[in-house]
């Protein structure tokens, strides 16, 4: 099919039309079909020429502008080209650099505003540079930004609460998922990603990050990478994640989910008009609701709906959560194991194994425990204990210790404590009032040892038993208490009934059914 420039170039080397004719076929006026003879016949272009020459090579003979003075001072732009790919520099850096820089031949011609520079180098740009489409694979790719938009929900007390909105794409199938959580932190930013990743029964091999501070501690850039916040990474980590951060201003990077941001805020915008919710369980359904319409909605690409194609092409693809859900804790990395093999946490002294002293842990604070790890790998774990006024003592673990270590720590008073309590809380009781009386733990120790030795013959009952006449009669030592277990504790007596009281007036007692003697003779 030919072109329209080259159709009029036909006209124009048709020798057997004069100029009025030329223009009435063409559409243009009988001194622009002059000109345009001319400046053919000036380049040398003939019929026999014509198959050879380019569509551009016509234009520009034929429809050749006349060139106009530039007000402003125009660069070089093949070179302010080149130099952005190679460097990597920003319009912004150029402009300030080089550009203002650059010494004007011409005088009176002054250099062009920034706005008016950005906008003819982007049209440059976008012809010299190709933008590359990026292709995904199914269940590989997840991509998650947080809307604008912040839903708002009234509580007890009447006060407007607002909300964020966070958003997950998959790319391939267009699918999309989302959850209303109180703000960008990055603990409720990382249960919002459970309760998706739940919702879903399943997790993709990467995911592709937006630039929030709860999860990237520096920005990825053209010259570094991104620093992953350890504690998010942790959280990765436990579901078998690669993170992609995209990187700063760059939304390209994640493009598929900016598009469905937009989409899926607008259905929700929708299904908020009639409604006031008054907790945020309440805008999550409300928000399940409007993607669930979304997601049904056919595509015209595909012919066929975001969750048909997800559930046909995709769910399969997912890698299955693992048994465990994550538990939310607070890092603490690069703590040195010093010579006593404990590390602090908040105030109080946590054991470690001896094994490990010189070397580097990471520390991770869950509400209800206190977690160590050494390359990766769980080393101890421990119940956490606030500190107070009155307990800051150590939480050691007997294990963490060598062999000496652990046989003086077994005569430590709290040590025996804990293990006659173990054992009995009866036994830890008496264990303790002979700590009081005696105040010698390696006597304690000795008669300790002796006792849970004969535990098995005697029985935890008996033992119990013994220990509490011992209490009752005060005399808490290891030889009363031998002596009761020889003879056995005694039997608690028996309780002796006392007299019983006369009948009332209203009950008959035993007398009213006695025989007389008068009756019987």
């Amino acid at each position: 099919m030919k072109s329209d420039i080259r159709r009029l170039a036909e006209l124009l080397l048709d020798a057997s039309l004069n100029h009025s004719q030329v223009g009435r076929l063409a559409n243009r006026h009988r001194d622009t079909v002059r000109k345009m003879r001319r400046r053919a016949a000036a380049a040398g272009l003939t019929e026999k020429a014509l198959p050879s020459a380019s569509d551009d090579q016509l234009r520009r003979i034929i429809l050749a502008p006349t060139e106009k003075s530039a007000r402003c001072l125009h660069p070089d732009w093949d070179a302010v080209v080149q130099h952005m790919l190679k460097t990597g520099d920003s319009m912004q850096d150029y402009y300030d650099d080089y550009y203002l820089k650059q010494s004007n031949s011409t005088p009176g011609q002054p250099h062009m505003s920034y706005p008016n520079f950005a906008r003819l180098l982007s049209k440059i740009l976008k012809r010299r540079a190709p933008e590359y489409r990026h292709h995904y694979r199914s269940g590989e790719v997840m991509q998650i930004d947080f809307a604008g938009f912040q839903p708002i929900y009234i509580n007890n007390d009447r006060e407007r609460v607002k909300c964020t909105l966070l958003l997950a794409h998959f790319p391939f199938s267009q699918y999309c998922l989302g959850w209303v959580i109180h703000s960008q932190s990055r603990s409720d930013s990382i249960h919002g990603l459970i309760r998706i990743f739940e919702s879903l029964n399943g997790t993709t091999k990467r995911i592709v990050l937006d630039n929030f501070k709860a999860a990237i501690d520096v920005a990825r850039s053209k010259r570094k990478e991104a620093k992953i916040n350890p504690e998010f990474r942790a959280f990765l980590d436990h579901y078998q994640i690669s993170p992609d951060p995209a990187r700063g201003g760059e939304a390209r990077d994640k493009g598929s989910v900016e598009g469905i941001v937009k989409l899926a805020q607008r259905y929700y915008q929708r299904t908020l008009r009639n409604s006031q919710p008054h907790s945020i369980a309440e805008l999550n359904d409300l928000l399940q609701l409007a993607l669930d319409q979304l997601n049904r909605k056919v595509m015209r690409r595909w012919k066929m709906s975001r969750a048909d194609r997800f559930k046909a092409r995709e769910a399969e693809q997912l890698r299955l959560l693992p048994q465990a859900p994550y538990d939310y804790g607070t890092w603490k990395p690069g703590v040195k194991v010093q010579r006593h093999y404990h590390v602090n946490v908040d105030g109080r002294d946590y054991s470690v194994p001896y094994r490990l002293i010189g070397e580097t842990v990471n520390i991770k604070r869950t509400a209800a425990t206190v977690e160590i790890y050494h390359d990766s790998s769980l080393v101890a774990v421990h119940t956490r204990r606030i500190v107070t006024p009155q307990d800051d003592a150590p939480v050691i673990d007997p294990a963490h210790m060598p062999e000496n270590h652990r046989a003086m720590w077994r005569q430590n008073p709290d040590a025996l404590i804990e293990r006659a309590t173990s054992y009995s809380p009866t036994l830890g009781r008496f264990v303790s009032l002979h700590l009081e009386i005696n105040g010698n733990p390696r006597a304690t120790h000795n008669m300790l040892g002796r006792l849970l030795e004969v535990g098995s013959v005697h029985g935890k009952a008996t033992i119990d038993a013994a220990c509490v006449e011992a209490i009752r009669r005060n005399q808490v030592n290891a030889d009363t208490l031998r002596q009761i277990l020889d003879r056995g504790p005694r039997k608690p007596s028996r309780h002796e009934p006392g007299p019983s009281q006369p009948p009332s007036d209203n009950i008959r007692g035993a007398g009213y059914y006695a025989e007389d003697d008068d009756d019987a003779a």
